[in-house]
Parts: structure tokens; sequence; C-alpha cells
């Protein structure tokens, strides 16, 4: 902190020279941890913490309300810890992490989030993972809470106004960075891509014991996103077709799942032995979920990256996915790609990959040589890059 403070008062006096030649002095970074782990933005955040605390041993970090999981792994001593205490969460990135960040010193403070504080003179980076914000809350929530309701008009207004307060966005696809800009307006030069990453020391693949009944997985929620109703017509037709299959869905509890006519869509369509709610499965245990199953079927209506793609391909195992935004951006040549829309043409990539166990094999060896070009390691070096240049007034 001496440093810091001898170099501030340098610069405030107009001295250009740095205190020894040919080094910089560490910056300060502050980082909002407290969404790590919690669904795919806490993957994202989590996984560029780590990586960040592996791959930059010169700045020194500030991380918010990080989760005890994260700290564990984290042994460089330049990462220190805060706790912001909070009630609202709306409050906390308006007023309280900005207000804590500053009295830390953070010369830079990355929100991951979607939005940013309007109200602070730090320097701020921003993840705008989508522009799912701009959807009408219908096509997010068939039942939606008056908590809900106030969230998504919070976002609506927010995220867009965060987006040209923020000195720079990062975002996670070229589709995403498409869609910021038709939305937002702000230049496209404002935005860097950085591809998300999988850990594939966690996520990796192992010997297999195929069973007599095909095993399916799906990620659902009760955003209407994750097209289910869909999915499960596609289940009818391999029914009436007379396909033996199971299909596991997890990512909804009995709460959220109640938010929905998912249950009552299966029960009508005569789906109840074929389907199982599964639930929430903790990201500790996910990697065993893939593993316990043949497939991935991941047709989704909106995604801004689509990390359950990679978790599989490096899991080896085959994937169908859709070929709208981001998800042909994401899997390459190394899934079958449907029309997220069409039962029909996402029931016959079932069948075809149930029936032929060879273009099963050539799925996960692409898959394998695919995941090879995303990793957390890359992610975390791209967004340093993005800190930097705001840090040195580029």
């Amino acid at each position: 902190m001496e440093s810091l403070f001898f170099w501030r008062t340098v610069r405030k006096k107009g001295s250009k020279a740095s205190p020894s030649r040919g080094t910089k002095l560490p910056k300060r970074i502050g980082v909002d941890a407290r969404l790590a782990y919690r669904r795919g933005v806490g993957t994202y955040t989590a996984n560029l913490i780590l990586s960040l605390s592996q791959v930059d041993k010169r700045n020194d970090y500030v991380v918010f309300n990080a989760p005890e999981r994260l700290k564990s792994q984290i042994v460089n001593s330049r990462f220190k810890f805060v706790e912001v205490p909070f009630d609202n969460a709306g409050d906390y990135e308006v007023l309280g992490l900005p207000k804590a960040a500053k009295a830390e010193g953070v010369q830079l403070l990355h929100y991951v989030d979607n939005s940013c504080s309007l109200h602070t003179d730090i320097p701020q980076v921003l993840t705008l993972h989508d522009t799912m914000y701009t959807r009408p809350l219908k096509a997010v929530r068939l039942k939606p809470t008056i908590w809900q309701r106030l969230i998504h008009w919070y976002k609506k207004v927010i995220v867009p106004r965060s987006a040209w307060y923020a000195n720079k966005i990062i975002t996670v696809s070229n589709y995403s960075k498409e869609q910021i800009v038709k939305e937002t307006g702000v230049p496209a030069d404002k935005i860097t891509v950085t591809l998300e990453g999988v850990d594939q020391r966690l996520y990796k693949r192992t010997r297999r014991k195929q069973s007599g009944l095909f095993k399916i997985l799906v990620h659902g929620a009760a955003d209407d996103r994750k097209n289910l109703s869909n999915i499960l017509k596609s289940a009818k037709i391999l029914v009436q077709e007379k396909k033996s299959f199971q299909m596991f869905v997890i990512g909804m509890d009995k709460v959220e799942l109640g938010y929905t006519n998912y249950e009552r869509e299966a029960l009508e369509l005569g789906l109840e032995p074929y389907v199982k709610w599964v639930g929430n499965v903790p990201a500790e245990k996910l990697v065993q979920t893939y593993y316990e199953n043949d497939l991935l079927l991941y047709p989704s209506r909106l995604e801004g990256f689509g990390l359950p793609v990679l978790e599989a391909f490096s899991c080896g195992i085959p994937v169908i996915t859709s070929n709208t935004t981001s998800l042909p951006e994401v899997a390459g040549d190394a899934a079958l790609l449907v029309n997220p829309e069409d039962p029909k043409d996402i029931a016959e990539a079932l069948k075809k990959a149930m029936e032929k166990p060879l273009l099963r094999k050539q799925l996960v060896e692409r898959g394998l040589k695919r995941v090879k070009l995303f990793t957390w390691k890359k992610t975390a070096q791209e967004t340093l890059t993005v800190y930097e240049s705001i840090l040195n007034g580029q």
C-alpha cells in the first residue's frame, strides 16, 4: 500500500517517470465474486477469478464476497478477500460494492453479471453475457413472482445504461457482441469477446459402461429458453416409434418446477415413465451426472455461450444442440445441430444418435478435439489485457 500511495503521489505531481526503470507498480483490481459457482454466470465468475490468480503474478486483487470454496483454491498472496454485507442485491451493486472498493483503494472494478454501478468514479469493466434482458417477462417466466417482476424491470432499465457507463465491456461470444451492439447502440470497439472455457482436469473422459437403456441428459430451467416443451414433444415422437430411452432433466428444484407446466405437459404426453425430474445437481456432482448419461440434449432457444456443450465434450459425451444463437459458434462440427423450434428435427437427431454407435464415437472424438480450444487460462489472459488497457489509459 505504501508503494501504491507513492505512485499516486508521483502521478499527482505530474511526474511521468516510474520509480524504477523498466518496472511498473502493481495495480489494485476489484472483482465481484458473490455469484461464484451459481449457474452459468457463477461458473464463469469462479473460473475467471481462479485463473487470474494463476496467470497474473504482478497486480493486487480485492475479491468481494467470495465463497469459501473459491477462497480455498487461491494461493496467490496478492489476492485479498473482503466481505460486504448487504440485504438488497440492487443496493449492493449500485452503492455497497463501489463504496467498499473505494475504501480498499481499488483502481479498477469488474462487474461480472450484466450490470454495474452508475454512481462511482472508479473505472469499471462489465461482463455483459447476453441481451436476454430485452425479452418480455412472459417469455422468461410462466408464473413470475412479484420479486421476479422487480428484478426483470431492474435489469431492463439498468443493463443498457451500464453498457454505456462501463469503461469496457467483455462478452462471451461473437453472437452476444452483435446483439449487444444492436440492442444498446454501444460502439463495437468498446466490446471484447473472451470465449469461456472448461476445467479439463475436472471434466475429463472416463470409461463408461453402456446400459440397455439409452440415457439422455437435459439441462432445464423455468425459463422457457431451455426449450423443455419442444424437448418433451420430441420425446413423445420417440415413444411413438417404440424407442427405448430415459430422459433426465436437471437444473430445477421442486419450487422452480412448480412455476412451470412441464410436469403437466409430460403427463399429458404420456411421458411419466420416460422423463425423470432430477432437480438441482451440485457442481461437485455434475461430472458424475455426465458420465451416467449417453448423450447431452441441449436445444436451447437462446444462449450467450452454452457451457454445458463444452462440459459434455470434455467428458466424452456426444451432444445435440441448436443451430441458432451462440451454440454453433461453440459446438462447431462436433455436435449434431437442430432447429430448436422443430420437435421432429430434434427427434430425428436423437434417433440418429441412438441408432448409430459409430456416429456417437465420431462426435465424441470431435468434441474432445474441439474443447481444447476453450480454456479458462485463455479467458483470464484476454481479460487481463482488457484490464491493462484501462489501467494504462489506452
